[in-house]
Protein backbone atom coordinates (compact mmCIF):
# COMPACT_ATOMS: atom_id res chain seq x y z
CA UNK A 1 0.00 0.00 0.00
CA UNK A 2 0.96 3.43 -0.76
CA UNK A 3 -0.91 7.31 0.27
CA UNK A 4 0.13 10.50 0.57
CA UNK A 5 -1.76 13.45 1.24
CA UNK A 6 -2.38 16.06 -1.14
CA UNK A 7 -2.82 19.20 0.65
CA UNK A 8 -6.03 21.64 -0.36
CA UNK A 9 -4.09 24.48 -0.44
CA UNK A 10 -0.69 24.11 -1.29
CA UNK A 11 1.74 27.08 -1.56
CA UNK A 12 4.47 28.48 0.92
CA UNK A 13 2.39 29.33 3.75
CA UNK A 14 0.95 25.62 3.64
CA UNK A 15 4.68 24.71 3.56
CA UNK A 16 5.85 27.07 5.92
CA UNK A 17 3.60 26.30 8.19
CA UNK A 18 3.71 22.07 7.70
CA UNK A 19 7.33 22.23 8.31
CA UNK A 20 7.01 24.62 11.81
CA UNK A 21 4.78 22.30 13.22
CA UNK A 22 6.43 19.10 11.92
CA UNK A 23 9.12 20.59 14.09
CA UNK A 24 7.14 21.29 17.04
CA UNK A 25 6.08 18.22 17.04
CA UNK A 26 9.08 16.28 17.41
CA UNK A 27 10.08 18.20 20.45
CA UNK A 28 6.31 17.78 22.14
CA UNK A 29 6.73 14.12 21.78
CA UNK A 30 10.20 14.31 24.05
CA UNK A 31 7.92 16.36 26.71
CA UNK A 32 5.85 14.21 29.38
CA UNK A 33 5.03 17.44 31.71
CA UNK A 34 2.39 19.87 31.52
CA UNK A 35 4.47 22.65 32.08
CA UNK A 36 7.17 21.70 29.99
CA UNK A 37 4.65 21.68 27.44
CA UNK A 38 3.31 24.99 28.12
CA UNK A 39 6.75 26.78 27.72
CA UNK A 40 6.96 25.10 24.24
CA UNK A 41 4.14 26.09 23.53
CA UNK A 42 4.88 30.16 24.70
CA UNK A 43 8.17 30.16 22.72
CA UNK A 44 6.15 28.58 19.19
CA UNK A 45 3.84 31.38 19.69
CA UNK A 46 6.34 33.63 19.71
CA UNK A 47 8.12 32.37 16.59
CA UNK A 48 4.44 32.64 14.98
CA UNK A 49 4.11 36.27 16.12
CA UNK A 50 7.91 37.05 14.46
CA UNK A 51 6.20 35.60 11.04
CA UNK A 52 3.54 37.42 11.32
CA UNK A 53 0.74 34.39 11.82
CA UNK A 54 -1.55 36.96 13.90
CA UNK A 55 -1.32 39.68 11.15
CA UNK A 56 -3.15 37.73 8.24
CA UNK A 57 -6.30 38.88 8.62
CA UNK A 58 -5.86 42.45 10.07
CA UNK A 59 -6.81 45.08 7.30
CA UNK A 60 -3.24 46.65 5.84
CA UNK A 61 -4.91 49.74 7.22
CA UNK A 62 -3.93 48.65 10.79
CA UNK A 63 -0.41 47.54 9.95
CA UNK A 64 -1.58 43.88 8.74
CA UNK A 65 -1.48 41.67 5.50
CA UNK A 66 -5.29 41.88 5.04
CA UNK A 67 -5.29 37.98 4.07
CA UNK A 68 -8.61 36.35 4.04
CA UNK A 69 -10.33 33.07 4.64
CA UNK A 70 -8.51 30.82 1.76
CA UNK A 71 -5.24 32.18 3.46
CA UNK A 72 -5.51 31.44 7.32
CA UNK A 73 -7.15 28.05 5.78
CA UNK A 74 -3.37 27.16 4.48
CA UNK A 75 -1.69 28.16 7.44
CA UNK A 76 -4.65 25.57 9.66
CA UNK A 77 -4.03 23.30 7.13
CA UNK A 78 -0.22 23.35 7.21
CA UNK A 79 -0.10 22.91 11.07
CA UNK A 80 -3.22 20.37 11.55
CA UNK A 81 -0.52 17.57 9.76
CA UNK A 82 1.31 18.02 12.64
CA UNK A 83 -1.75 18.91 15.47
CA UNK A 84 -0.03 22.00 16.07
CA UNK A 85 -0.82 23.11 19.65
CA UNK A 86 -1.42 26.79 18.86
CA UNK A 87 -4.83 28.12 18.73
CA UNK A 88 -4.47 29.25 15.46
CA UNK A 89 -8.37 29.68 14.46
CA UNK A 90 -9.55 31.37 17.41
CA UNK A 91 -6.64 34.00 17.54
CA UNK A 92 -5.87 34.22 13.95
CA UNK A 93 -8.88 34.13 12.55
CA UNK A 94 -11.83 34.46 14.94
CA UNK A 95 -10.44 37.86 16.57
CA UNK A 96 -9.84 40.06 13.03
CA UNK A 97 -12.55 39.10 12.21
CA UNK A 98 -14.70 40.12 16.07
CA UNK A 99 -12.75 43.28 15.42
CA UNK A 100 -13.45 44.53 12.30
CA UNK A 101 -17.24 44.46 13.04
CA UNK A 102 -15.99 46.99 15.91
CA UNK A 103 -15.19 49.97 13.15
CA UNK A 104 -13.28 52.74 14.68
CA UNK A 105 -13.62 51.10 18.17
CA UNK A 106 -11.89 48.03 16.96
CA UNK A 107 -8.80 49.52 15.20
CA UNK A 108 -6.35 50.40 18.23
CA UNK A 109 -6.74 46.56 19.27
CA UNK A 110 -6.45 45.75 15.57
CA UNK A 111 -3.13 47.57 15.12
CA UNK A 112 -2.33 46.39 18.37
CA UNK A 113 -2.74 42.60 17.31
CA UNK A 114 -0.60 43.01 14.04
CA UNK A 115 2.41 44.24 15.46
CA UNK A 116 2.46 41.73 17.92
CA UNK A 117 1.93 43.65 21.32
CA UNK A 118 -1.71 42.09 21.96
CA UNK A 119 -2.13 38.78 22.23
CA UNK A 120 -6.53 38.13 22.11
CA UNK A 121 -8.53 35.33 22.99
CA UNK A 122 -12.14 35.48 21.99
CA UNK A 123 -14.80 34.50 24.19
CA UNK A 124 -18.08 33.27 22.68
CA UNK A 125 -21.54 33.05 23.72
CA UNK A 126 -20.79 28.83 22.98
CA UNK A 127 -18.13 28.85 25.75
CA UNK A 128 -20.27 30.78 28.02
CA UNK A 129 -24.07 30.61 28.05
CA UNK A 130 -24.03 32.31 31.19
CA UNK A 131 -22.07 35.54 30.67
CA UNK A 132 -23.82 38.79 30.75
CA UNK A 133 -22.52 42.31 30.59
CA UNK A 134 -24.10 45.71 32.19
CA UNK A 135 -23.99 48.86 32.51
CA UNK A 136 -23.09 51.00 34.85
CA UNK A 137 -22.85 54.80 34.06
CA UNK A 138 -20.44 54.89 30.93
CA UNK A 139 -18.65 51.89 32.91
CA UNK A 140 -19.65 48.07 31.72
CA UNK A 141 -19.14 45.17 33.74
CA UNK A 142 -19.23 41.28 33.42
CA UNK A 143 -20.51 38.53 35.65
CA UNK A 144 -20.28 34.81 34.82
CA UNK A 145 -17.71 32.62 33.89
CA UNK A 146 -16.35 31.00 30.86
CA UNK A 147 -15.03 27.45 30.54
CA UNK A 148 -12.43 25.37 27.85
CA UNK A 149 -11.42 28.59 26.07
CA UNK A 150 -8.07 29.04 24.41
CA UNK A 151 -5.12 29.74 26.05
CA UNK A 152 -2.44 31.76 24.34
CA UNK A 153 0.79 32.26 25.85
CA UNK A 154 1.50 35.94 27.02
CA UNK A 155 -2.65 36.69 26.88
CA UNK A 156 -3.28 40.35 27.21
CA UNK A 157 -7.04 40.78 26.81
CA UNK A 158 -9.98 38.36 26.23
CA UNK A 159 -12.11 39.48 23.53
CA UNK A 160 -15.85 38.63 25.21
CA UNK A 161 -19.23 38.44 23.56
CA UNK A 162 -22.13 38.00 24.86
CA UNK A 163 -25.62 38.93 26.23
CA UNK A 164 -26.42 42.63 27.39
CA UNK A 165 -29.49 45.01 27.78
CA UNK A 166 -29.61 46.44 24.68
CA UNK A 167 -28.41 43.26 22.27
CA UNK A 168 -25.29 41.04 22.36
CA UNK A 169 -22.59 43.41 23.42
CA UNK A 170 -18.46 42.93 22.36
CA UNK A 171 -16.37 43.43 25.05
CA UNK A 172 -12.47 43.84 25.30
CA UNK A 173 -11.39 42.98 29.03
CA UNK A 174 -7.91 43.04 30.33
CA UNK A 175 -6.55 39.57 31.28
CA UNK A 176 -4.03 40.70 34.27
CA UNK A 177 -7.69 41.48 36.54
CA UNK A 178 -8.80 38.31 36.15
CA UNK A 179 -9.31 34.65 37.27
CA UNK A 180 -7.64 32.20 35.24
CA UNK A 181 -7.65 28.94 35.40
CA UNK A 182 -5.15 27.52 33.36
CA UNK A 183 -5.17 23.26 31.92
CA UNK A 184 -4.76 21.71 28.95
CA UNK A 185 -7.35 19.58 26.77
CA UNK A 186 -7.16 16.08 25.62
CA UNK A 187 -6.03 17.00 22.83
CA UNK A 188 -2.70 19.17 24.36
CA UNK A 189 -4.08 22.54 23.08
CA UNK A 190 -3.55 24.82 25.94
CA UNK A 191 -6.60 26.10 27.58
CA UNK A 192 -8.24 27.96 30.15
CA UNK A 193 -11.56 28.77 32.38
CA UNK A 194 -12.23 32.32 33.35
CA UNK A 195 -14.41 33.91 36.33
CA UNK A 196 -15.71 36.99 35.95
CA UNK A 197 -17.30 39.14 39.10
CA UNK A 198 -18.73 42.48 38.23
CA UNK A 199 -15.34 42.68 35.81
CA UNK A 200 -14.38 45.90 34.27
CA UNK A 201 -14.83 45.56 30.65
CA UNK A 202 -14.57 47.86 27.65
CA UNK A 203 -17.60 48.14 25.15
CA UNK A 204 -16.47 48.19 21.80
CA UNK A 205 -19.89 47.79 19.58
CA UNK A 206 -22.99 46.40 20.51
CA UNK A 207 -26.83 45.48 18.69
CA UNK A 208 -26.69 44.30 14.72
CA UNK A 209 -23.05 44.50 14.05
CA UNK A 210 -22.39 42.24 16.78
CA UNK A 211 -24.71 40.27 16.43
CA UNK A 212 -23.90 39.12 12.15
CA UNK A 213 -20.21 39.34 13.07
CA UNK A 214 -20.76 36.45 15.98
CA UNK A 215 -22.52 34.59 12.36
CA UNK A 216 -18.99 35.01 10.35
CA UNK A 217 -16.81 34.14 13.28
CA UNK A 218 -18.79 30.70 13.90
CA UNK A 219 -18.82 29.76 10.44
CA UNK A 220 -15.37 30.77 9.56
CA UNK A 221 -14.54 28.38 13.47
CA UNK A 222 -16.71 25.81 11.77
CA UNK A 223 -15.29 26.10 8.19
CA UNK A 224 -11.21 26.11 9.84
CA UNK A 225 -12.07 23.14 12.18
CA UNK A 226 -13.12 21.26 9.08
CA UNK A 227 -10.47 22.02 7.00
CA UNK A 228 -7.95 21.03 10.03
CA UNK A 229 -10.15 17.89 10.44
CA UNK A 230 -8.99 16.91 6.60
CA UNK A 231 -5.31 17.84 7.10
CA UNK A 232 -5.54 15.71 10.27
CA UNK A 233 -6.55 12.95 8.19
CA UNK A 234 -4.89 13.06 5.72
CA UNK A 235 -1.63 12.94 7.90
CA UNK A 236 -2.87 10.26 10.04
CA UNK A 237 -3.80 8.11 7.40
CA UNK A 238 -0.42 8.52 5.84
CA UNK A 239 1.25 7.65 8.95
CA UNK A 240 -1.11 4.52 9.39
CA UNK A 241 -0.05 3.62 6.05
CA UNK A 242 3.18 3.69 6.50
CA UNK A 243 3.36 1.96 10.07
CA UNK A 244 1.25 -1.17 8.15
CA UNK A 245 3.89 -1.70 5.68
CA UNK A 246 6.67 -1.99 8.41
CA UNK A 247 5.29 -3.49 11.01
CA UNK A 248 5.48 -7.40 10.44
CA UNK A 249 4.06 -9.85 11.86
CA UNK A 250 3.69 -13.75 11.53
CA UNK A 251 7.19 -13.19 9.52
CA UNK A 252 5.01 -10.49 6.85
CA UNK A 253 3.69 -6.99 6.53
CA UNK A 254 0.94 -6.37 8.40
CA UNK A 255 -0.13 -4.51 5.32
CA UNK A 256 -0.35 -7.71 3.66
CA UNK A 257 -3.60 -9.01 5.54
CA UNK A 258 -6.26 -8.27 2.98
CA UNK A 259 -9.04 -7.37 6.49
CA UNK A 260 -6.39 -4.85 7.11
CA UNK A 261 -6.13 -3.48 4.20
CA UNK A 262 -9.88 -3.16 4.01
CA UNK A 263 -10.06 -1.39 6.64
CA UNK A 264 -7.34 1.34 5.63
CA UNK A 265 -9.65 1.76 2.64
CA UNK A 266 -12.77 2.74 4.46
CA UNK A 267 -10.64 5.17 6.41
CA UNK A 268 -9.13 6.56 2.16
CA UNK A 269 -13.09 6.86 1.90
CA UNK A 270 -13.78 9.08 4.72
CA UNK A 271 -10.84 10.90 4.52
CA UNK A 272 -11.91 11.68 0.46
CA UNK A 273 -15.63 11.97 1.06
CA UNK A 274 -14.56 14.79 4.01
CA UNK A 275 -11.83 16.38 1.62
CA UNK A 276 -14.54 17.04 -1.71
CA UNK A 277 -17.11 18.64 1.16
CA UNK A 278 -14.14 21.21 1.83
CA UNK A 279 -12.81 21.70 -1.65
CA UNK A 280 -16.81 22.77 -1.98
CA UNK A 281 -16.14 24.81 0.15
CA UNK A 282 -13.31 26.60 -0.09
CA UNK A 283 -14.02 26.79 -3.79
CA UNK A 284 -16.77 29.78 -2.87
CA UNK A 285 -14.29 31.24 -0.19
CA UNK A 286 -11.81 31.43 -3.29
CA UNK A 287 -14.75 32.74 -5.28
CA UNK A 288 -15.25 35.79 -2.49
CA UNK A 289 -18.88 33.93 -2.87
CA UNK A 290 -20.51 32.87 0.69
CA UNK A 291 -21.17 29.65 1.87
CA UNK A 292 -24.77 28.89 2.58
CA UNK A 293 -25.59 28.03 6.37
CA UNK A 294 -26.79 24.53 5.08
CA UNK A 295 -24.36 23.79 3.64
CA UNK A 296 -21.68 24.59 5.78
CA UNK A 297 -23.99 22.81 8.90
CA UNK A 298 -23.67 19.17 6.39
CA UNK A 299 -20.01 19.79 6.67
CA UNK A 300 -19.64 20.10 9.85
CA UNK A 301 -22.39 17.68 10.60
CA UNK A 302 -20.31 15.28 8.67
CA UNK A 303 -17.04 16.05 9.07
CA UNK A 304 -17.30 15.71 13.34
CA UNK A 305 -18.64 12.62 13.92
CA UNK A 306 -16.57 10.83 10.82
CA UNK A 307 -13.07 12.62 12.63
CA UNK A 308 -14.56 10.90 15.86
CA UNK A 309 -14.63 7.39 13.83
CA UNK A 310 -11.37 7.77 11.85
CA UNK A 311 -9.58 8.78 15.88
CA UNK A 312 -10.63 5.47 16.86
CA UNK A 313 -10.21 3.35 13.61
CA UNK A 314 -6.14 4.93 13.26
CA UNK A 315 -5.90 3.79 16.95
CA UNK A 316 -7.06 0.34 16.43
CA UNK A 317 -4.96 0.09 12.95
CA UNK A 318 -1.51 0.73 15.50
CA UNK A 319 -2.52 -2.08 17.95
CA UNK A 320 -0.29 -2.09 20.97
CA UNK A 321 1.56 1.17 19.57
CA UNK A 322 -1.48 2.89 19.10
CA UNK A 323 -2.00 3.87 23.49
CA UNK A 324 1.80 5.41 23.41
CA UNK A 325 2.08 9.17 23.68
CA UNK A 326 5.22 9.61 21.92
CA UNK A 327 3.60 8.21 18.42
CA UNK A 328 2.53 11.01 16.13
CA UNK A 329 -0.65 9.51 14.84
CA UNK A 330 -1.98 9.42 18.45
CA UNK A 331 -1.59 12.93 18.79
CA UNK A 332 -3.09 13.46 15.26
CA UNK A 333 -6.28 11.16 16.79
CA UNK A 334 -6.36 12.78 19.91
CA UNK A 335 -6.99 16.67 17.67
CA UNK A 336 -9.58 14.69 16.17
CA UNK A 337 -11.71 13.50 18.75
CA UNK A 338 -13.12 16.97 19.25
CA UNK A 339 -13.49 18.02 16.16
CA UNK A 340 -17.24 17.88 16.52
CA UNK A 341 -17.87 20.17 19.43
CA UNK A 342 -16.26 22.66 18.26
CA UNK A 343 -17.49 25.79 16.60
CA UNK A 344 -21.58 24.04 17.12
CA UNK A 345 -21.51 20.53 18.00
CA UNK A 346 -23.68 18.00 16.03
CA UNK A 347 -26.63 18.39 18.02
CA UNK A 348 -26.61 22.06 17.14
CA UNK A 349 -25.97 21.81 13.38
CA UNK A 350 -28.76 19.58 13.54
CA UNK A 351 -31.05 21.98 15.17
CA UNK A 352 -30.42 24.39 12.52
CA UNK A 353 -30.85 22.11 9.71
CA UNK A 354 -34.12 20.77 10.70
CA UNK A 355 -34.91 24.60 11.74
CA UNK A 356 -33.91 25.66 8.08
Amino acid sequence: MAFTATPLLPGDLFDSAAKFAAAADARTAELAKVRERDEHAAKLWEQATELGWPAIMVPEEQGGIGGGIPDIAALVEGGARAALPLPLVPACAIVPILLQAAGEAGQAALASLAEGAARIIPVLPEDAPGLHATRQGEAWQLDGAAEGIARLPGLTHLLVACAAEGGPALLLVEASGLCLRPHERLDGQPSLDASFDGTAARLLAQGEAVEAALVRAQDAGAFLCCMEAVAAMGAALEQTVAYLNTRVQFGQPLASFQALRHRTVELYVTYETSRALMRHLLEQAEAGTPWTARELSLAKLHIGPAARAFAKEVIQLHGGMGLTEELAAVRLAKRLLLVEFEYGDSITRAEALLAA
